[in-house]
């Protein structure tokens, strides 16, 4: 069983890969052809978008990979259908308000460039809507090889059609957004069929999970992403307002989740939730039957990360010139103070804490987070008047806000919270990585005349060579992370 939640893990995490790859390249061509106050607007209308989108969801994503294993295979075809008719018309309610409030929008954000940009990108909620909770479905029938065909497809159709006429023909942040409308419109065809794929020839008898549960379910996931999305748009709204779109410019591109963190974490998430939402339907043993898959999951998700996460924080700095050039330099040091929090996001304790019942736990945590994330960010504006201070205050709310729910978890399995963490391979991986990056940095720097992006390779080529060796010295097996995805004959 461990064996196929890795394969169908890492065909999401390829889809991941792949989106990341396209999405970096398409911010490094946006953020050298557009000036800062364009591509600042360009990022704004996205931010708008993300605020919106969790309040408009509804939590129903969720809902696909909670009652598809509960309900017969012939009825899910049906089940499917009733949750993305929700979707269709929540978009459609999107659409139009995010039309209709476009230049109220850009008068509260100061930016009167915004109010074209969001009449013309006020389609997209319409089309993507749909498209939500395709991984569920997938992961759900161990089809998540086309969850993967469908990200590359996508994500290359996105960069085809938003960064390259940007490059090519010239075309302005308003082209740009063209593009990315007609991206939407070709996700929505594709993430339309591949929905339904895992179910044809199945059946179509009517499902017996009502309109009732569904909402019984999602609603308390809504509560919580509501407040969720206060705060992932709370820094953003007061470095936007306050410090105007070329600083919120600088912080969209280094206050952001390490992107391999979220492909990992994203993909164990998705794979994870169906069978923790089977188990803890079966009231099995948790210490004994959910622990071990918990656990496991964690040490692997460690050994692929943790060695990133210590490369990027030191070598900050020549990261962020390498993917957006010299004039986002200062940018390292939102990236810096995003990475911290990385260490512990990595923890997927989202799947577990919903499939076991406690929703309501998890909005309440996120309603006081949100409360005092606001309050306090609020304050530091008055006292402090420092975006970085904005970045710190995120980053320690966060951590507080993860150790909340680690004691929930550490309660539901029995075990003191300390358990919950390989301590160990924690830092048989940190130690000797830190040491040794910061050897490295020191020399190239104070040795060596070479601009960022030789620096970058050569760092990071001496450090994959000299971990691999030092893993393989002290017998830490990587190797058992590939076996899993060499198919058998």
């Amino acid at each position: 069983m461990e064996t196929n939640n890795t394969k169908q893990a890492a065909w999401i995490a390829l889809g991941s890969l792949f989106s990341f790859g396209f999405g970096i390249v398409s911010s490094m061509i946006l953020s050298r052809y557009f000036d800062k106050a364009d591509y600042g607007t360009y990022k704004q209308v996205l931010y708008v978008y993300n605020t919106l989108l969790t309040v408009f969801t509804l939590g129903l994503p969720k809902a696909f990979s909670y009652f598809l294993p509960r309900v017969e295979i012939v009825q899910a075809r049906s089940l499917i259908k009733k949750i993305t008719n929700l979707f269709f018309f929540l978009g459609f309610l999107f659409s139009i308000l995010l039309f209709v409030s476009s230049s109220l929008i850009a008068s509260f954000l100061k930016n009167p460039d915004l109010g074209l940009v969001l009449k013309i990108f006020a389609v997209v909620p319409f089309l993507m809507l749909p498209t939500m909770g395709l991984e569920g479905i997938l992961a759900t029938y161990r089809k998540t090889k086309f969850m993967a065909i469908y990200t590359i497809v996508t994500r290359l159709v996105m960069l085809l059609c938003v960064a390259i006429p940007v490059m090519l023909l010239g075309v302005g942040y308003i082209g740009a957004m063209v593009g990315f409308v007609i991206a939407s419109i070709i996700s929505f065809i594709l993430a339309l069929y591949f929905k339904y794929l895992p179910v044809k020839g199945e059946g179509n008898k009517k499902c017996d999970v009502t309109y009732t549960e569904i909402f019984k379910f999602s609603l308390p996931l809504l509560y919580a992403s509501l407040w969720g999305t206060i705060i992932a748009s709370s820094d953003q709204f007061f470095i936007s307002r306050y410090f105007g779109n070329e600083v919120f410019a600088e912080f969209s591109n280094g206050f952001m989740e390490l992107p391999f963190i979220g492909m990992i974490t994203g993909a164990c998430a998705t794979v994870l939730s169906p069978i923790f939402a089977k188990l803890s339907y079966e009231k099995l043993n948790p210490q004994k039957q959910i622990f071990p898959i918990w656990i496991s999951v964690f040490k692997k998700t460690a050994m692929l990360i943790y060695p990133l996460i210590i490369y990027c924080w030191i070598f900050a700095d020549i990261v962020m010139v390498v993917l957006y050039g010299q004039q986002y330099e200062s940018s390292y040091i939102y990236f810096r103070i995003k990475l911290v929090a990385n260490f512990f996001t990595l923890i997927v304790y989202a799947p577990l804490i919903i499939n076991i019942g406690k929703v309501k736990f998890y909005s309440n945590v996120h309603m006081v987070g949100a409360v005092v994330l606001v309050c306090i960010e609020y304050m530091s504006i008055r006292i402090f008047d420092s975006s970085y201070a904005i970045a710190g205050i995120s980053v320690v709310c966060l951590l507080g806000r993860i150790y909340c729910m680690l004691r929930l978890v550490a309660k539901f399995f029995n075990l003191k919270m300390y358990q919950l963490f390989p301590v160990k391979l924690i830092a048989l991986i940190l130690l000797p990585s830190i040491l040794f990056l910061f050897i490295v940095r020191y020399l190239l720097i104070n040795t060596l005349n070479i601009n960022y992006l030789s620096m970058f390779i050569i760092s990071s080529v001496l450090y994959a060579v000299s971990y691999f060796i030092y893993t393989h010295y002290i017998n830490l097996d990587y190797l058992s992370l590939i076996k899993p995805l060499i198919r058998r004959r």
